[in-house]
């Protein structure tokens, strides 16, 4: 029998360590995560006030305010009417440029946050974009919204963002003369916010997070190496009976039931301490949401809105990442679970399916059809149940909300399979999407939109990949989506019989 040795205690630290290293860095990584919405969120909102404001003044075709040291006459306006006395007082229009000017100053002087105007074309020289901005307003051209990036800073890293602007009707009054038409990019609003802005709530977190992971490393490589020595030891008091059996036949077999219950007792404790080290690499997630409600329930009303925001923030991350582990066993169950092929009607896996989903397809509205009787495959019939609830789920979900879902299924004979197709009416999937929805957890939208962690398709990828297929969205005849997928045709003689029914 061979003995554990050193190489054993360094295979079971190393995997501790690997468990501890990727858990500690899905901590993190959702904490970045959680920096980068608090920043995109708070860029959007000093754009929306900024946008909504500019277009104001534009639609009233600037304002007038008195002229003065902080506010003389806009230089790069061309204007006629530009200055006036007003009871003998001058005043000075205020267009939509020179306003967002004043108000970025404004803005800037806090250090915390920086706002400026920037175009590839700018009447004001000063409103020219720098290399970021650039390649921002190029990809802007292409059909970009709007680019969040962390970047270096002169004192530190960096949120840059920055949202396009599109020429409107009242914006030709200024720019028509530069060749510009309505829905063209004009330019864009740039935001930059120091991720020390966030890191001051998150990085205490981030301590926290590896202090823990560390801990539990240090606990669970210990009690593994303990264990593996009192194992050793076990094993080598066994082999040392077995050696003595031909002088001391009833020695033997004394010596021999005691090794064999101190190794019994020994795998009980490896049974309990397995269990003992899946329930507490949890705890730093059960932790950090423990923690969140209690801060929540003690101070929730003396911390002021950001508080009161990161502490969602934190609270939701702990919720997502128990989905997200959920769902995650849930995709490896798929790949472990012993698939038992047979030839299995098509027809009735949808109808269990829709029994599955008959809440959701009844406060929905949805309507699912079949234009032809469905074929028999060959098939595990627990797991294409799944891949159909999935298809048609993800249908019921995506919809548009001014109109009610339609779900239609068909087959179409393809050689030695079937192309099975689920066409619904929905939102659709951009083409430049299509490939990368079926990668676990990749979502779309976000998940106040539409919820879920992003995993189902790539359960859908993997149910079929199990069967010798795979599958691929198309763009709907009439809008919407069309997932399609591949699974084998049954055995001849059953399709034979199906086809021979009236």
């Amino acid at each position: 029998m061979r003995v554990p040795g050193f190489k054993v205690g360094v295979g079971m630290v190393g995997l501790w360590a690997a468990i501890a290293g990727l858990s500690a860095w899905h901590n993190l990584d959702m904490l970045d995560d959680q920096d980068r919405q608090a920043a995109l969120t708070r860029a959007r909102m000093v754009v929306t006030v900024i946008q909504t404001t500019r277009l104001w003044t534009a639609k009233h075709g600037g304002v007038y305010v008195p002229a003065t040291e902080a506010t003389p006459p806009n230089q790069w306006l061309v204007d006629p009417l530009r200055d006036v006395e007003i009871n003998g007082r001058p005043f000075t229009k205020i267009n939509p440029s020179y306003l967002t000017r004043q108000v970025a100053e404004m803005i800037n002087a806090d250090e915390r946050l920086n706002l400026r105007l920037t175009s590839r074309r700018p009447i004001r020289p000063g409103n020219a974009p720098d290399a970021w901005e650039d390649q921002a307003l190029v990809e802007f051209e292409a059909g970009l919204a709007e680019k969040l990036e962390l970047v270096a800073g002169a004192s530190g890293p960096v949120y840059r963002y920055i949202s396009r602007m599109l020429v409107e009707e009242p914006c030709l009054k200024c720019h028509a003369p530069q060749g510009y038409q309505v829905g063209d990019v004009r330019g864009g609003l740039s935001v930059s916010i120091p991720l020390a802005e966030f890191t001051v709530v998150s990085d205490p977190i981030r301590r926290q997070i590896l202090l823990v992971h560390g801990l539990g490393f240090v606990l669970l490589a210990g009690a593994s190496l303990i264990f593996l020595a009192r194992l050793r030891e076990s094993w080598l008091r066994l082999d040392a009976a077995r050696a003595l059996q031909e002088r001391m036949v009833a020695e033997r077999t004394t010596e021999l039931s005691a090794a064999n219950d101190e190794l019994a007792r020994s795998n009980a404790e490896l049974e309990h301490f397995a269990y003992i080290a899946s329930h507490d690499l949890q705890e730093p997630l059960r932790m950090i949401g423990a923690y969140a409600q209690l801060v929540e329930k003690r101070y929730g009303p003396a911390l002021d809105q950001d508080g009161r925001e990161f502490l969602a923030y934190l609270s939701d991350g702990a919720g997502r990442m128990k989905n997200m582990i959920d769902d995650l066993l849930a995709y490896s169950r798929v790949g472990r679970a012993e698939a038992s092929l047979a030839d299995v009607s098509l027809e009735d896996l949808l109808a269990n399916a829709l029994i599955n989903l008959d809440a959701a397809i009844a406060e929905s509205g949805a309507t699912v059809v079949r234009t032809t009787p469905l074929p028999q495959v060959r098939g595990a019939a627990p797991l294409l149940v799944r891949l159909l609830q999935n298809l048609i789920g993800n249908a019921l979900k995506y919809r548009r909300p001014d109109l009610p879902p339609r779900v239609m299924v068909t087959a179409e004979r393809a050689g030695p399979e079937w192309v099975v197709s689920v066409t619904d009416n929905g939102i659709g999937v951009p083409a430049e999407a299509r490939e990368r929805i079926f990668q676990i957890f990749q979502r779309l939208h976000t998940k106040a939109a539409y919820p879920g962690t992003g995993i189902g398709l790539a359960i859908a990828k993997k149910i079929v990949e199990r069967h010798g297929g795979r599958i691929w969205v198309e763009e709907g005849p009439a809008g919407g989506s069309v997932f399609r997928f591949t699974v084998p045709a049954a055995s001849p003689d059953v399709a034979s019989t199906q086809q021979g029914r009236p």
